[in-house]
Order: C-alpha cells, then sequence, then structure tokens
C-alpha cells in the first residue's frame, strides 16, 4: 500500500482580511448615519479581534492512507515449476552457467513458496528417481576428469552447499523449508529408498536439525547398508566418489559405534592401503575404544604402503596417554634403535605438540602423557633421544600449569 499525503488549509488568513475591509465601509457609513463614536469603536475592536484569530490558526495536514490489494493470476503450478527445472541442465546447454544456476534457485523458492500445495508433486517426483545433475564433472583432452563446481576432494563430505549438486538435493532443500510433519515424512521416505551416499548425509542432517534423533534409526539403517553393501550409481561423479565420507559421517554425527567391526574390516583395502573414511571413524567417534583396530591393522603385512602407515601412526599417536595400546606403540617406536635417531626424537616431541602439531590442553591428557615420560627416563641412553625426552617433559608441565590456570588468569 502507498501512503497518499494530502495537505489541508482549515483557515484562510485572506479571507480574515477581506472581512475586515468590508467591515471597514460599513462602519464609515454608520458613522455619517449615526454620531455615536462608541459604537464604531466596539465594532472595530471586534473586527480586530476577528483578525488576529485568523492569523494564528494553524495549516492541518492530514495523511491519508489508501489501500490496494493485487491478486495474482499467472502463478505456475507445481508441475509446471518442476518441469522447468527438468529443463535447466547446465551441463547440456549452451548458456551461461551463472545464469542458469540464477534460473534453477528462482524456480526452487517458486516451489518452497507454494508449501505443502507442492508436496505431492514433489514427493512423485523424487520416488521417480530421477535427477538432473549439476555438478558438471567434463573430461580434459587426456581423458582426466575436471570438475567445474568446486567438489574436489576426495576426503571431505560436504553438506553444507552453497548451490545444490543436483535437482534432487534442491527439492529435499524445499522440504526443508516447507517444515511441515508431510514433508519431513517425504524427507525420511529418501532415507529408505535411495543408494546415493550423499541424499542419505544431507537428508540425515536436515531431518536432526529440525526433530533431533526422531529419524536417527532411519539415517543409521541406511547409511550401513550403503557402506555394506554400495550399489552401482549410473553416472558416477566427484560427489559419488566421496561416498564413504559422507557415510561415515552420517555415523559421527549421532556418535554410533555398533559399526566399529565392519569398520575394522574394511580399514585395510585390497591395494594395501588406509581406508581414510574407516580410519576417522574409528579414530573420531570410537576414540580410544577404537584404537587397539588402528593399532593391529599398523601391525599387519597388509598394510603395504608406507604412507599410508604413516597417516594411520598420527590417528593412534593422538590417544598417546589415556590408551594403554597406544603407548605401547609409542614405547616399541622410540625403543627400535632401527629407526633412526632424528624420528624416534621426532615421535617425542609430538607428545607436546611441537613440530606443528596441536597442543595439548586437557589437563588429564597432559598429565597422562607426564607420567609416560617419566616412566621411560631410565629406559634409554642415547643423549639425543634423553633430551628430548627432557624438553618435551619441561613443556608438558608448562602446558599442564597454564592449563590448570582459573578463567582469566595466566601462568607467571
Amino acid at each position: 500500500m502507498k501512503p497518499v499525503i494530502a495537505v489541508l488549509i482549515a483557515a484562510l488568513v485572506g479571507f480574515g482580511g477581506g472581512y475586515l475591509f468590508l467591515s471597514k465601509k460599513n462602519a464609515e457609513k454608520a458613522i455619517q448615519q449615526s454620531a455615536s463614536s462608541a459604537d464604531w469603536e466596539a465594532e472595530k475592536a471586534f473586527l480586530e479581534q476577528q483578525l488576529a484569530e485568523a492569523k494564528r490558526k494553524q495549516v492541518e495536514v492530514r495523511t491519508v492512507t489508501r489501500s490496494t490489494s493485487t491478486t495474482i493470476t499467472n502463478k505456475l503450478s507445481a508441475e509446471e515449476i518442476l518441469e522447468r527445472l527438468v529443463r535447466l541442465n547446465p551441463n547440456s546447454s549452451d548458456e551461461s552457467r551463472n545464469r542458469l544456476f540464477r534460473q534453477i534457485v528462482y524456480h526452487l523458492q517458486m516451489l518452497a513458496e507454494l508449501g505443502p500445495e507442492g508436496l505431492p508433486t514433489i514427493q512423485a517426483f523424487l520416488k521417480e528417481n530421477k535427477d538432473v545433475d549439476y555438478v558438471g564433472d567434463v573430461l580434459n583432452e587426456s581423458g582426466e576428469r575436471v570438475t567445474r563446481s568446486g567438489f574436489n576432494s576426495r576426503y571431505v563430505a560436504r553438506t553444507d552447499f552453497l548451490m545444490p549438486p543436483s535437482l534432487r538435493l534442491g527439492l529435499f532443500d524445499v522440504l526443508d523449508q516447507i517444515e511441515t510433519e508431510q514433508s519431513q515424512g517425504i524427507l525420511a521416505e529418501v532415507l529408505d529408498t535411495t543408494g546415493r551416499a550423499v541424499e542419505v548425509a544431507y537428508v540425515a542432517r536436515l531431518l536432526e536439525e529440525v526433530s533431533p534423533n526422531k529419524y536417527r534409526d532411519n539415517a543409521l539403517k541406511a547409511a550401513k547398508e550403503l557402506l555394506t553393501n554400495p550399489p552401482p550409481i549410473d553416472s558416477p561423479n566427484r560427489i559419488d566418489e566421496n561416498s564413504r565420507a559422507y557415510l561415515y559421517q552420517v555415523l559421527a554425527m549421532y556418535q554410533d559405534t555398533s559399526f566399529a567391526q565392519n569398520a575394522y574390516d574394511l580399514l585395510i583395502t585390497a591395494e594395501g592401503r588406509v581406508d581414510r573414511q574407516a580410519m576417522s571413524y574409528l579414530a573420531n567417534t570410537l576414540k580410544t575404544q577404537g584404537v587397539p583396530a588402528l593399532c593391529n591393522a599398523y601391525r599387519s603385512p597388509r598394510l603395504t604402503n608406507q604412507t599410508e602407515r604413516s597417516h594411520l601412526l598420527n590417528a593412534i599417536m593422538a590417544y598417546t596417554g589415556p590408551s594403554t595400546e597406544a603407548n605401547q606403540l609409542f614405547t616399541e617406536i622410540i625403543s627400535d634403535e632401527k629407526v633412526p635417531a632424528a624420528i624416534r626424537s621426532y615421535a617425542v616431541i609430538g607428545l607436546s605438540g611441537g613440530a606443528g602439531k596441536e597442543k595439548p590442553s586437557d589437563p588429564a591428557l597432559i598429565q597422562s602423557r607426564l607420567d609416560l615420560l617419566r616412566s621411560l627416563r631410565g629406559s634409554y641412553k642415547d643423549e639425543r633421544l634423553l633430551k628430548s625426552l627432557d624438553d618435551t617433559k619441561a613443556a608438558l608441565e608448562r602446558l599442564l600449569t597454564r592449563a590448570q590456570q582459573p578463567a582469566g588468569q595466566e601462568a607467571e
């Protein structure tokens, strides 16, 4: 509605002046007819009073608001919007990708604004298992895959997309915006039917944000089934190469530890490498409970790739102190004289966060590492190793003092 301001002047000063002029003529005529000057003075005083009052009156301003209504007669139906979205394919059009992405976002928002009215159409489309891929992987002249949309990390499982990587993922976001029990139910149906890991992870996160733990069992069941029996994906893109990372992310989100044995079985691949996602799950979700499995894998003859072995060792050493198995492996490494002294010293220094590692801040962790170093101090004669033990012990003592200081105070 647009306000219209009308200015109304309630008093006209000029009117009072004209009135005075005419009244003066009448007064002169009256003087000629009457000799009474007293009447004239009284009339004159009255007229002057009227003129003064007219001049004192203020202009009155009124604001008039006019109500208007607009009726939209060309609103697209949910079916029409989806038909347009299916045709908007950035990977099979000569149009500018940025322009097409803007159109995609616009039409997805139109669909969201329909609210519950569009739910049957969205549900029917999702059941058809159709999709439009927006990632846009292409091959270069050498036949190597080139990712144009930035989804290029083998180990990163993102679900905070600025632009949805596919039409189906965009529709999941539409369902999330509608925010009804029915829209949540449609998302839950996806968990039970999809064979794509990124969809499980994305839908699980959306549902967890609006209804914590309500769909936990659905999400965990879907993630475990796809980890154990991954189905073939038609025309997989870069995101599908991260499938295992997405599925382990679901297990980590719910802090589920029931997949531990399966993860251990999958930890070393047929090529003698470490499955990074399984390693991360065992180390970060199971924490100290996962260390025995990691140590067994580290000692396994099946692990033939030394670079992968070093990654596994770093994951284990993060629990040196509180984990008996990690302490035992740490002791084996620094006691092995076949290992160069520099590497053994490096392993010791790492306990205090040296060489670019994060410094420990938990008092219990620091204390457990101090206890370990003190128990080892008398077992070695190598001067370089002994110096590393002493320097690391001193560094941990400083960290412990700092960690035990009350908030807002610093250690002297």
